[in-house]
């Protein structure tokens, strides 16, 4: 109409107001013309769904046959799951004839949708089929052989002598049939996850039953090789210890055996009794085929272990004898060392024609010469005490050390103090204080015998008039004792 009425005005010659009028016409057609585009598109894309619906439809009918026969073929081995598979794949393709209707005749986009839903279903549903069918199958023939050797095993081991501990071989297979009714209830109940836990549970336990049945045997091997060991062991220290005891009776009419080695040879004894009759009583449990091997190996092996500790002790209380003649030996000879060096100290002193000696020199070495006397009074005694005899020469010896030090410096006071006094002489007439020095070291060594008292008082008046004089006589004094050592 606006184009006729846009002609008509063109012969009347309005040219201008068909010009601006003949713009937005061109823009309403350009506008239909590409709604009718779009509209041809979506025409076509709806045909083209209509098309693909049928096709999907197809299939899916197609498939949905299939498994219906495929679960029919396989009735047998699905058992009691054939029937709520049968019952939610009829539930499944009920509604086929309503998107059927929708394919052919109804809202393609809501039938498109229905189909893929549908084809996630069937898909879901072949693959629990098959898990199903698969489990079914293997089921019967997974724990066959197993539960046949099982039910036989526990014969075999009582002809064999051999038990196992609680469970019992029958309770543990009343247990797993249990299980694998269980098991096939879970795929009536078309349970695959929980089927597949238990199942494991099953395997694990058939193993682990498999494992004690073969503990046994190993151990049934192993005790038969090691029970005449062990006995020869058990024998070989009975045989010790009762050598260790007579040793014990024998040395203690010399020597006093420590308490402590006594009691241990006595709770060797005691172990080995106990030992012993363990031993005896697994020997009669096994005899009489109630045994448990791998209990009575762990008790082999723990007897073996402890008869080595004991082994160990005796050991150790044999090596604390041979040392008893030796510590005796060895405070003898100590005792003689002590004498002689006690007679040297004496002689030493004596040569020097003292009129007395230091209260503690004096009380020093007669407190060694005491502690020589009781160390030989303990060697004389009897039993020996080896212990006390190794003590009181220990004290001996670090008292006459301390002795022995003491005469040296009493020695050195002695004749350095001498030497000091004879040199100064030379100064007593010229120096009243060293005459005073001379004098008073005089008096400490005649009359107080404090030799260390009296070179001190000599050697600081020398010092005095002479610096250097004390150093170099006592360094001669010194250097003609070690030329005389």
């Amino acid at each position: 109409n606006q184009i006729i009425d846009f002609s008509e005005k063109n012969a009347n010659f309005k040219i201008l107001s068909v010009y601006h009028g003949l713009k937005p016409l061109q823009q309403q057609i350009n506008q239909i013309q590409q709604i009718l585009e779009q509209l041809q598109k979506k025409l076509n894309s709806l045909l083209e769904h209509i098309q693909k619906n049928q096709t999907d439809f197809d299939n899916i009918a197609i498939k949905a046959q299939k498994l219906a026969a495929k679960l029919q073929s396989n009735a047998a081995h699905y058992q009691k799951a054939f029937e709520p598979l049968r019952t939610q794949l009829t539930a499944l393709t009920k509604d086929l004839s309503d998107i059927s209707t929708l394919v052919t005749s109804g809202d393609a986009l809501k039938a498109h949708q229905l189909l893929e839903d549908k084809q996630v279903q069937l898909s879901k549903f072949q693959t629990k089929a098959e898990q199903i069918l698969e489990r079914s199958i293997n089921l019967e023939t997974d724990f066959k052989t197993e539960l046949q050797e099982l039910q036989t095993a526990e014969q075999r081991l009582k002809v064999s002598g051999i038990n196992l501990e609680n469970p019992q071989i029958t309770t543990e297979l009343v247990e797993i049939t249990q299980k694998i009714n269980t098991l096939r209830k879970l795929l009536t109940d078309l349970n695959v996850a929980e089927f597949d836990q238990l199942k494991q549970k099953v395997i694990e336990q058939i193993d682990y039953l498999y494992e004690r049945i073969a503990r046994e045997w190993r151990a049934q091997k192993k005790v038969e090789k090691y029970q005449l060991v062990l006995a020869d062991f058990i024998q070989h220290a009975q045989r010790q210890n009762r050598l260790l005891r007579q040793n014990i009776r024998r040395l203690s009419g010399t020597y006093v055996i420590k308490q402590s080695d006594q009691e241990l040879a006595l709770s060797c004894q005691q172990k080995i009794q106990k030992i012993s009759q363990n031993y005896q009583a697994l020997i009669k449990n096994i005899k009489s085929q109630e045994a448990i091997y791998s209990k009575i190996w762990q008790e082999f092996k723990q007897s073996a272990q402890q008869l080595t500790e004991i082994e160990n002790q005796q050991k150790q209380i044999e090596d604390g004898f041979d040392g008893l003649q030796q510590g005796r030996n060895i405070g003898i000879d100590n005792l003689q060392q002590i004498t002689q060096d006690l007679r040297q100290l004496k002689h030493q002193v004596e040569v020097l024609r003292l009129q007395g000696l230091p209260q503690d020199y004096r009380d020093n070495y007669y407190m060694v010469n005491t502690e020589a006397a009781q160390l030989a009074e303990l060697l004389e005694s009897i039993p020996i005490d080896v212990e006390e005899v190794t003590k009181q020469m220990f004290v001996a010896q670090e008292d006459l050390n301390n002795l022995k030090q003491q005469a040296q410096q009493l020695l050195a006071d002695v004749q350095i103090t001498n030497h000091l006094i004879q040199y100064a002489n030379r100064y007593i007439d010229k120096y009243p204080n060293v005459q005073q020095a001379a004098n008073k070291a005089q008096d400490l060594y005649d009359n107080q015998f404090d030799y260390k008292q009296a070179r001190q008082i000599i050697s600081q008046a020398l010092e005095q008039v002479e610096p250097g004089a004390v150093k170099r006589i006592r360094d001669l004094y010194y250097a003609e004792y070690h030329k005389q050592q």
